[in-house]
């Protein structure tokens, strides 16, 4: 018989964490860290530090999208698979890419306007 700590943690329920929390952080860091360096880009001229920190927030989130999408495929059989799963994946997923989204409109005015703006 195979018995199971209390504390022991799921695969599953890490790979849902990172969906539902990527897109948040991503987020998060990509608006820190672009209000941070803009006196630097706007002192020295470079505007594509302020894209490369974008770019990179929008691929963290969009691979929380996908990873919740991975866990929503499964749900097809809606008897097979927990409503805790099912529940947690549409919502990493979902958050995945609003949060992408808003990093694409937050990125926006760097490409319209100058960075000194």
């Amino acid at each position: 018989m195979e018995t199971t700590h209390p504390l022991q943690v799921r695969g599953s329920s890490v790979a849902l964490w990172f969906s539902i929390l990527s897109g948040p952080f991503a987020w998060a860091v990509d608006l820190e860290a672009r209000y941070a360096l803009v006196p630097w880009a706007c002192s020295s001229g470079n505007s594509w530090a302020l894209a490369a920190i974008a770019i990179g927030a929008i691929v963290l989130s969009l691979i929380g999208a996908f990873v919740g999408w991975t866990h929503v495929v499964p749900a097809a059989e809606p008897e097979r698979v927990p409503m805790r799963i099912r529940f947690m994946a549409l919502g990493g997923l979902m958050l995945g890419l609003i949060f992408a989204l808003t990093i694409v409109a937050g990125a926006i005015p760097h490409f319209f306007l100058g960075v000194c703006e």
